[in-house]
């Protein structure tokens, strides 16, 4: 089935905006977060709750979404997934007492596992050698995202009133919802796989409960989840780590933060697009390709936040900085794209689905680690072990998936090739 080359990246600037416009949304709570500690007198252990639980709500929920992405319709899915957004966000700023706040702050997590269907249309819509780079954009959408909710919760919430900020955004998904229903299509899973091009038609091939326990079967995918698993360890000490330590370790002051956070964000945008290209390359080169460039960026992220944390002065800081949130996201892209080298497109949205659920268990564990340590040495140190150490770990396992990959790859293919041979003996037989 043959799409074209403008819809389909019109399709990817879509669902880039849904989630820009959805991480901006999670991500004002923290900045609006003195308001709430007023407003409802609460303790920042009962606002610790409103942060963890909606994350706790979205990970049991997650293979609940892949399941029903890969069955139905994954365009009516986003769509109510938006809705769902966009309602409970409105929900959650009626609120007037704290036990409201906090139930509907926890509907508002209910749409957070809805990206894995996400990925599997625009796999879609994408050929294997340039997914990559459709993977990169969508990417990007998260940390420009997290810009746009620290303008909204710094200049609306906290200037003028924290409700409005939600206004603002809950209005969006509502918007986005009516947005993907009416202008995006959905397409057979499977569209772009090359043995399937020019002879699929209709979308036949649908997820049976049965074939689920065939992801952990996968051993490129297995040890995808692994690596997700400890991968997630760094990015949660730095995102929830890494403010407090430029305070007190750098000596930074609240506008030096914001400054800093900004430049790092930015840069991350541009590597998540910058990593995507470079994968699809490779990929290009090799069936090897992405898991070899998962190894080597995971490998100098561990030397880069080492130099970035012991720069001994500003200007090294920043520019070890700089280059550090560049780089580190340059595996995700990747990792995005090598589940569809490897999973039937019936099962795709599971699949990332449970990469999820395993990147959600690996979120909760490492704060708390870091914290620990810092206890015992500093926050730097603590940051620098635990981010190093995991990355190094995730390496092995992208060194192990590049000698391994190349055999599921191939499994696919073979089984793309036997269903086009199926479709195209079906087809003569119904002209005869």
């Amino acid at each position: 089935m043959k799409i074209g080359k403008y819809y389909r990246w019109y399709v990817v600037l879509v669902f880039f905006l849904f989630l820009v416009f959805h991480q901006a949304d999670r991500f004002i709570i923290s900045g609006i977060a003195p308001a709430l500690l007023e407003e409802f007198s609460i303790t920042y252990a009962e606002l610790g709750l409103v942060f963890s639980v909606p994350i706790l709500a979205a990970a049991l929920l997650y293979p609940v979404w892949g399941y029903l992405y890969d069955k139905y319709s994954r365009r009516l899915l986003v769509s109510a997934a938006a809705a769902i957004w966009g309602a409970t966000t409105w929900l959650n700023s009626l609120a007037r007492v704290f036990r409201e706040f906090f139930i509907t702050r926890i509907a508002t997590g209910i749409d957070d596992a809805a990206p894995p269907g996400i990925y599997s249309l625009v796999a879609d819509y994408f050929e294997p050698e340039k997914r990559g780079k459709a993977m990169g954009f969508i990417n990007a959408a998260a940390p420009l995202g997290s810009i746009i909710g620290i303008m909204l919760a710094v200049l609306i919430g906290l200037k003028i009133n924290w409700r409005l900020s939600f206004y603002i955004t809950g209005t969006i998904g509502l918007l986005t919802a009516l947005l993907v229903y009416f202008t995006v299509r959905d397409i057979p899973r499977g569209s772009s796989e090359p043995e399937l091009r020019d002879v699929l038609v209709e979308d036949i091939y649908r997820i049976k409960l049965s074939e689920l326990p065939l992801l952990l079967k996968n051993k490129s995918l297995v040890l995808l989840y692994l690596q997700g698993f400890f991968g997630v360890f760094p990015w949660n000490a730095i995102e929830f780590w890494i403010p407090t330590y430029l305070a007190q370790e750098r000596g930074f002051t609240e506008e030096a933060i914001v400054v800093t956070m900004a430049i790092w964000l930015i840069a991350m945008v541009l590597g998540n697009i910058v990593g995507g290209l470079i994968g699809d390359y490779l990929f290009r080169k090799t069936p090897r390709g992405r898991a070899v460039f998962g190894a080597i960026v995971v490998f100098l992220s561990a030397a880069l936040i080492y130099l970035t944390i012991t720069a001994p002065d500003y200007p090294s800081f920043m520019i070890f900085g700089a280059l550090t949130a560049f780089e580190i996201p340059m595996a995700a892209p990747n990792v995005s794209a090598a589940i569809t080298d490897v999973t039937e497109p019936e099962l795709r949205s599971s699949a990332t689905s449970a990469l999820r659920t395993f990147e959600n268990i690996g979120s909760a564990v490492s704060p708390l680690i870091v914290g620990i340590l810092a206890e015992k040495s500093s926050l730097g140190e603590s940051i620098v072990l635990i981010s190093s150490s995991t990355w190094v770990l995730c390496g092995i396992f992208f060194t192990i998936l590049a000698a391994i990959i190349h055999r599921d790859i191939a499994r696919l293919r073979t089984l793309m090739a036997e269903r086009a041979k199926e479709l195209r003996k079906n087809s003569t037989s119904t002209l005869h």
